[in-house]
């Protein structure tokens, strides 16, 4: 599409409300810079970002007209608010489209113009007669709403003792296009009001309370904002900080050692910026519906509608009528690139929710004590999918995960191995997961159990490693055969020194313990090459595939087996 098309604001669109006609101009300016950044721009999280200011500047326009509307004698305020509301399903539905590469953000831009040319002209300009005589209480109803550039998804505070240097800070920030505010004493800060949406660029090092007093303190009331820490101290405070924060449940999106430079400043404050924006997006999709089945739900299970929460008898009836189903993630060698397991994980096919995924099922099982069961139909959905792999030839062991109530049964291990000889499978193509924080009940019993399930050919491999207590004791005491990184720490190894550190360590201990090392939640290739550099064996994640219904899996893994780079990356 030329420049001019884009170009489109002209006289004839003027409503005679210069409030509307004012934010009319300004939203189309917006439009037309969105647009020309969306030719040029590639990367995703600004994309989304773009997505996120366009769908907020709609949303507060709508309530400054509203407003204004409310203070008139306008007769038909509750049908501009269906059509408000429309549009904003509609931006919704586009939003969708485009997360899913089914339509391009430019069309996404167009779209927006084109329904606000259309409004204007069959909508708008019918308000302009109930305004005359209301002039005070207009401007009134819309300065009450907030200016149309306030973006309400997100605030920057730069809270830092040092008048230079947090103004060296606030420069940066409006370098890059946002604005901040100061703040050089902590308590004034937080007697501001200070939302979950915020990113507060935090000195730990403050005179009056420091940055562990203050995260402290706005953990305690519930807030969470973001934090960006910044710090003289060395890297070590900075990583425990983080550390905890992140046991208080506040996100950190990145750590400073001052002195703080330009570009690594900027290049954060704009990620934490992305990551609010993708927040903004998935919150206002969280009570949304698409018409189609437009998204990935393997990648944004909190979509789903939470309205209607699920209920235990749901969850019993969903267990009796076998609704409960696996698809499987693959795992290969780092060695040569051959698929060499999958890994499965529960999925509930449910008759009206749909696919509902384990963030919404393993909460409300665990509560109802009911792993024991869930286990058992996964334990036998695994074995059909297996059986299912084997008849297309593809030679691998699974990967289930088990709970803690299975490890209090000393008839588990005799009445598994029955089962799979039951279907003509042995127990070497079977490993068997436990998350290391779940080996907490008696020490003999599940040693007992252990050695049985060892001595009948299973494998066993203790998940999430290094996220529980006791870490080296249960390595020493347990005859695991496999130790399975968690991928936090995998997932930060690219920009994280101590998480990189942490994974070569546990690649270490595996190698002592001549264990076999899996790294979960591999997402790029910079991950990759560290861990394969590491002498880590096995890999699972993203990078490779999502996980897929045996079907599926069966034709990636034939494709996959055929590729000519079969034995690199994938």
């Amino acid at each position: 599409m030329n420049e001019h098309v884009i170009s489109f604001w002209s006289d004839d669109l003027s409503t005679g409300v210069d409030e509307i006609d004012n934010d009319h101009k300004s939203l189309f300016q917006i439009f037309q810079n969105a647009y020309r950044a969306s030719q040029t721009q590639t990367n995703t999280s600004d994309l989304y970002r773009m997505m996120a200011n366009l769908l907020n500047y709609t949303e507060v326009h709508f309530a400054r007209e509203e407003a204004l509307m409310e203070a008139t004698p306008y007769p038909y305020l509750d049908k501009h608010r269906d059509i408000h509301f429309e549009l904003i399903k509609n931006l919704k539905e586009q939003i969708v489209l485009v997360q899913n590469n089914k339509q391009n953000p430019q069309q996404f831009v167009i779209f927006l113009k084109d329904w606000f040319i259309e409004h204007i002209n069959g909508t708008d300009k019918r308000v302009e007669p109930y305004t005359r005589m209301h002039l005070e209480s207009i401007q009134l109803a819309t300065e009450n709403i907030g200016p149309l550039t306030t973006l309400r998804y997100s605030r920057i505070f730069l809270v830092d003792d040092d008048s230079a240097f947090s103004e060296l800070l606030q420069a940066m920030t409006e370098e890059v296009g946002f604005r901040a505010t100061i703040y050089n004493s902590s308590t004034e800060f937080l007697h501001t009001t200070i939302s979950n949406q915020d990113i507060i660029v935090l000195d730990l090092n403050m005179p009056d309370k420091d940055g562990i007093e203050v995260m402290r303190e706005l953990a305690n009331q519930g807030i969470t904002p973001t934090f960006i820490l910044v710090s003289g101290f060395d890297d070590r405070v900075l990583q425990s900080a983080r550390q905890f924060a992140e046991s208080r449940k506040l996100h950190v999106a990145g750590t400073l050692s001052k002195p703080v430079y330009f570009e690594s400043f900027t290049q954060v404050i704009k990620e934490a910026i992305n990551e609010k924006a993708i927040s903004y997006i998935q919150s206002s999709l969280t009570d949304f519906t698409p018409t189609s089945d437009q998204a990935d739900p393997e990648k944004n299970s909190n979509n789903i509608d939470r309205k209607n929460a699920i209920t235990l008898a749901e969850l019993k009836r969903g267990l009796e009528q076998q609704e409960f189903i696996v698809h499987l993630q693959p795992q290969i060698k780092f060695s040569d690139g051959s698929l060499c397991g999958v890994e499965a994980l529960v999925r509930w096919q449910h008759p009206v929710r749909g696919l509902v995924f384990p963030d919404q099922i393993i909460p409300l099982v665990e509560k109802n004590k009911l792993m024991a069961e869930l286990t058992q139909t996964v334990i036998l959905e695994s074995i059909k999918s297996l059986t299912k792999l084997k008849a297309a030839n593809i030679e691998v062991s699974i990967s289930v995960n088990i709970s803690a109530q299975n490890i209090v049964d000393l008839k588990f291990p005799e009445s598994l191995d029955i089962l799979l000889k039951a279907h003509n499978l042995e127990p070497e193509q079977f490993t068997l997961e436990l998350t290391e924080s779940e080996i907490i009940t008696d020490t003999s019993i599940a040693l007992d159990i252990f050695n049985r399930l060892r001595m009948k050919g299973f494998s066993l491999s203790i998940d999430d490693f290094g996220t529980g207590d006791s870490s080296l004791k249960k390595l020493y005491q347990s005859p695991f055969s496999e130790l399975k990184i968690d991928q936090h720490f995998v997932s930060r190894m690219a920009d994280d020194q101590e998480a990189n550190s942490i994974v070569r360590i546990c690649t270490i201990l595996a190698n002592e313990f001549n264990m076999t090392t899996v790294a979960e939640g591999i997402e790029t290739r910079e991950v990759w090459n560290k861990l394969a550099e590491m002498g880590c064996d096995i890999a699972q994640g993203y990078l490779i595939s999502k996980p897929l219904p045996v079907d599926q899996l069966i034709t990636w893994a034939k494709k996959h087996n055929q590729s000519s780079d079969y034995q690199s990356c994938p």
